[in-house]
C-alpha cells in the first residue's frame, strides 16, 4: 500500500481498519484514528466527521508508528472504525447502513482537510 501510495504520488494516505482486542473485553468500543508526522490534521477531520455522523464512543486520536504512517510521504492515517470484539461496534460493523454512514463520514472529513488546507498554500 505504502509502495503504490508513493508510486502515483498521492496527495493524502487513508488506511481504514476494524479493531480488534481480547474476547473477554466486550466492553471496549469505539473510533480511534492514528497518524505520524504531518497527518495530524488529516486525522482531527476525518475523526471529528465520523463522530459527528454516527455519534459512536470517541476512542481519541493518537499518534502511532506504523508503517504505513512512517513510511509515507504525504499525510497519513489509520482509521480503525470499531472493534469487531465490542459488542456495540460489532451490530454496528454487521449494519450496510452503518459502513455506508462511515464511508461518507470519512469522505467528508478527508474533503474538509483538503478545503482547509488549499486555503493555506
Amino acid at each position: 500500500r505504502v509502495d503504490l501510495a508513493e508510486r502515483v504520488n498521492a496527495t493524502l494516505f487513508v488506511s481504514i481498519h476494524a479493531n480488534a482486542i481480547d474476547m473477554s473485553r466486550p466492553d471496549v468500543n469505539g473510533l480511534e484514528t492514528y497518524y505520524y508526522d504531518s497527518g495530524a490534521g488529516l486525522a482531527q477531520s476525518i475523526h471529528a466527521s465520523v463522530l459527528e455522523a454516527t455519534g459512536i464512543p470517541d476512542r481519541r486520536v493518537r499518534t502511532a508508528r506504523f508503517y504505513v504512517l512512517r513510511r509515507t510521504s504525504m499525510p497519513s492515517v489509520l482509521v480503525e472504525l470499531g472493534f469487531v470484539t465490542g459488542q456495540e461496534d460489532v451490530a454496528r460493523l454487521n449494519d450496510p447502513r452503518h459502513r455506508t454512514l462511515l464511508a461518507q463520514a470519512i469522505a467528508r472529513g478527508i474533503l474538509r482537510y483538503i478545503q482547509r488546507t488549499a486555503g493555506t498554500q
